[in-house]
């Protein structure tokens, strides 16, 4: 027993380490960029104007603001994104007016995000071995970093997107359907293709009350357990009317009333796969000797985004085995459709550095890596050179393109 009690202790001090390295990386990344703690006054603060117009009672926001991405009906002004993050505005809204304290909730969202990777880690490795590597691996050599330093419009989505993400999988992972579930919804609300990951949280909760109750019908615990859906429905029709009352669409989130999707071309198509599967695969810049990473439509994803190669082979090594039940290939499923839509999107994310939409890839597939890898550390050794060099290039050049030096 005092055994245990040790091992516990030393648990909760290696998560605790591993928590207070991440943060003193986002932290001293944000000093390093001349970012603010606060970010009182963003100017990109969509989610903000939006929260302040529902609290003036209207769902437009009143006037035009040409720096942002807004969706124009009928000479009204909309926020064209997924709504949640206006939700977790709305209080704020409430206290600060438009001049919320944006980085403060992206520090808050990376710190939870944090949390939920290490209890995965926690859960799913044996002797929880190579629990700080891996979760660093996800937050430090992935993008995820990038979009932590503030809460711009385009970042702060994604950053919840991300935490809400890894909630859904600890949740599931532990049972916990209700909460899972309503953070699978809330993630939607960010970006809405995580809706795609649905069967896979399902069957990780399958896998849960299969386990706890073995002898049960599975039709009698799923009816025991409708109260699962209560949050998720409810979530899911906010957004429905919300979208309705706006556009007349209850699926119509506000981007395909951007000017640019009505004058450059629409906002899906096949016709993009190509072109943007070169994007995301082009070598960097060569100027006068220096290397240049690419800050407009992102690039280099073979290297700035090892968890892809990880993954696979993390997937390759389940095959073999067959370890992993269904998430040998719900995991791989989800990925792919996910990684088709971003190919067949008009655009690759605008100003950023390496790709950022491929970040909303990396919840999952870290899941995959925890599940299917084996125990013989194969998996953890390929991935060493790879995490290394993406590491050092995703916190250099963060800072250097926030600086503008490149």
């Amino acid at each position: 027993m005092t055994e245990l009690r040790n091992r516990e202790s030393l648990s909760r001090w290696e998560q605790a380490g591993i928590f207070l390295a991440f943060m003193l990386a986002v932290c001293t990344t944000i000093l390093l960029t001349g970012q603010s703690f606060l970010g009182f006054g963003n100017s990109y603060n969509s989610y903000t104007l939006q929260a302040m117009a529902w609290l003036q009672g209207r769902l437009d926001l009143g006037c035009d603001y040409s720096w942002l991405e807004l969706a124009i009906v009928d000479g009204k002004y909309y926020v064209s994104f997924p709504p949640f993050p206006s939700v977790i505005m709305l209080p704020l809204a409430m206290i600060f007016g438009t001049r919320t304290p944006d980085t403060l909730v992206a520090l808050v969202a990376a710190a939870l995000s944090c949390i939920h990777a290490i209890r995965l880690c926690a859960i799913m490795l044996p002797d929880r071995r190579r629990m700080a590597y891996w979760t660093l691996f996800l937050l430090l050599c992935n993008g995820y970093l990038f979009l932590c330093l503030n809460g711009w419009v385009w970042f702060i989505a994604q950053n919840l997107c991300f935490c809400l993400s890894l909630a859904s999988l600890h949740h599931a992972v532990k049972g916990r359907g209700g909460l899972s579930l309503a953070c699978w919804a809330m993630a939607v609300g960010c970006r809405p293709m995580t809706g795609l990951a649905l069967p896979l949280l399902l069957y990780l909760l399958w896998q849960q009350l299969r386990d706890q109750h073995p002898e049960e019908p599975l039709l009698k615990l799923a009816v025991q357990r409708l109260h699962w859906l209560i949050a998720p429905a409810l979530i899911g029709i906010f957004y429905m009317v919300l979208n309705w009352a706006r556009f007349g669409n209850p699926l119509e989130f506000g981007h395909n009333y951007l000017p640019e999707f009505n004058k450059y071309g629409a906002q899906f198509s096949f016709s993009y796969i190509l072109k943007n599967l070169g994007t995301l695969m082009r070598l960097p810049d060569l100027e006068n000797g220096h290397i240049e990473f690419q800050t407009v439509e992102g690039g280099t994803a073979w290297l700035l985004n090892p968890i892809l190669w990880v993954g696979l082979v993390a997937w390759i090594s389940a095959l073999r085995a067959r370890r992993g039940g269904m998430t040998r290939w719900l995991i791989p499923v989800t990925v792919v459709l996910y990684l088709l839509i971003i190919l067949m999107h008009r655009t690759l994310g605008g100003w950023q550095f390496g790709n950022r939409y491929l970040v909303d890839l990396a919840p999952w597939i870290f899941y995959g890596i925890l599940c299917h890898q084996p125990e013989n550390d194969s998996v953890y050794r390929f991935s060493l050179p790879l995490a290394a060099v993406a590491g050092v290039c995703q916190i250099t050049w963060t800072i250097a393109a926030y600086n503008g030096w490149q």
